[in-house]
């Protein structure tokens, strides 16, 4: 039977991906010499427009997100490039929020790919090359770019930002960035660019004193978020958005709906503001596109599965929180919205390199029965293993799934209050699974 001019394409687009996926063969490399390297093999894309860069370990999806709703308000064509994906690559590149079409995929994979493995070069490497590709074909007038784990060897670490940010640094991916906040900070704190400003999320005083040094010595303006913005008046809502009142030295913005909740999304909101304020040097943005920005982050975005509300009738929250730190805030965020009183089934699963005893501490607080599961991945910590964290923890109610197929089985088979959490391969296996029980994703 002759294949559908859809279904081929289907079948090319897996083919390529299958392709791009098998570069992660060469694992993470450090240095920028093979990404310099395809960028010069295509002209240099990343030359051709105005960026915005953003290095973290926690928050920096959301700085991302938000930064890039408000230049999109402000009637702006703006790339925004992340990582991981959550059910489909495309969403690790778009422009004013519509996705990469598998069409400009393809086409750019196919140009590069042939180049890319005669150097070598890495997964992270030639995606990073697509999108640049990609924003400057399409002609982006500012594109805000995620670093993808550290910042010194990051391979979008190559850009001349308007602004650097780096948002709340914690302990996460210690094999290639230090043990220590010191180091971490020091490899995060390498998008430092000589004479470009800095701007700063609210952090450990260790990891202010690195940045300060690193500034001075760029001679770089830097910004403490903390400082710029107060957000003293907020009410948080049970559908976990919140009303925020925010006052800077110049205006106010009386009970904005942020779209999203927590203490931690507050820093955020500082955080770019204060990039904002920077950005506007070059571009026009006017008080109503910064509202606007923050309340339609997720239209605007796709920005999706931190600690979102996604099914109403009854809880269902999916949150790609994967260290302590960001799974504390997810708690919190919990009991700040009342909602830690509901009975909650914990979907759960970690890639083995995670912290997983600290995370379940937290997760005890508002756990009723631990659900745990292993996505399709290498990777991903082996249910047993997780079980015993699990215990030692204080968590009694534990189940164990063998797949996360078998997982979201289980429970979104009554109606009860649900909650996903630890990384981003689960969310994203577990999403298509609520179709098939009459839900949105």
């Amino acid at each position: 039977m002759k294949l559908s001019s859809n279904n081929t394409k289907y079948k090319k687009k897996e083919e390529i991906l299958d392709k791009l996926f098998s570069f992660q063969r060469f694992g993470i490399k450090p240095g920028l010499g093979r990404t310099k390297n395809l960028l010069s093999f295509i002209e240099n894309p990343q030359n051709h427009f105005h960026s915005v860069h953003v290095a973290g370990t926690n928050g920096k999806g959301s700085v991302c997100s938000m930064l890039a709703s408000v230049l999109i308000e402000a009637g702006y064509k703006t790339g925004l490039y992340t990582s991981p994906h959550l059910v489909t690559f495309n969403e690790r590149i778009s422009i004013n929020g519509k996705l990469i079409s598998d069409d400009e995929l393809i086409k750019l994979a196919e140009e590069l790919l042939p180049f890319a493995e005669s150097i070598k070069a890495t997964f992270f490497e030639i995606t990073t090359a697509m999108a640049f590709k990609y924003f400057s074909d399409n002609k982006v007038e500012i594109a805000v770019i995620e670093t993808g784990m550290g910042g010194r060897f990051d391979s979008t670490n190559v850009l001349s930002p308007l602004v650097s940010i780096i948002t709340k640094i914690d302990y996460d991916h210690s094999e290639y960035l230090g043990n220590t906040l010191e180091k971490i900070t020091y490899e995060k704190a390498g998008i430092i660019k000589e004479g470009k400003p800095v701007v700063i999320s609210k952090n450990n005083k260790i990891v202010y004193d690195v940045i300060r040094k690193k500034c001075k010595a760029k001679e770089c303006e830097l910004i403490l978020a903390d400082e710029s913005l107060k957000c003293d008046d907020f009410t948080y809502k049970e559908d976990l958005t919140m009303n925020i009142s925010m006052k800077s030295d110049v205006c106010s913005y009386p009970s904005v709906n942020a779209g999203i909740a927590g203490s931690h999304q507050i820093d955020n909101l500082k955080t770019v503001w204060s990039a904002i304020k920077i950005v506007g040097r070059n571009f026009t943005i006017s008080k109503e596109s910064i509202c606007n920005g923050f309340i339609n982050v997720v239209k605007n975005t796709n920005f999706h599965c931190r600690t979102e509300l996604i099914n109403k009738d009854y809880p269902i929250v999916m949150d790609v929180a994967h260290n302590p730190d960001a799974v504390k805030q997810t708690v919190s965020t919990f009991i700040d919205c009342g909602l830690e009183r509901k009975k909650w089934n914990i979907v759960f699963a970690l890639m083995s390199d995670k912290d997983a005893l600290n995370i379940l501490k937290y997760l005890k607080l508002i756990c009723s029965r631990l659900i745990i599961t292993k996505p399709d991945i290498d990777r991903a910590a082996e249910p047993m293993d997780l079980k015993i964290k699990a215990l030692e923890a204080g968590i009694k109610n534990i189940v164990i799934t063998n797949n996360v197929k078998e997982a979201a089985e289980l429970v979104l088979s009554k109606k009860q209050p649900i909650l996903v959490i630890g990384s981003f391969y689960l969310l994203g296996e577990f999403i298509p699974h609520l179709n098939s029980f009459g839900k949105n994703s």
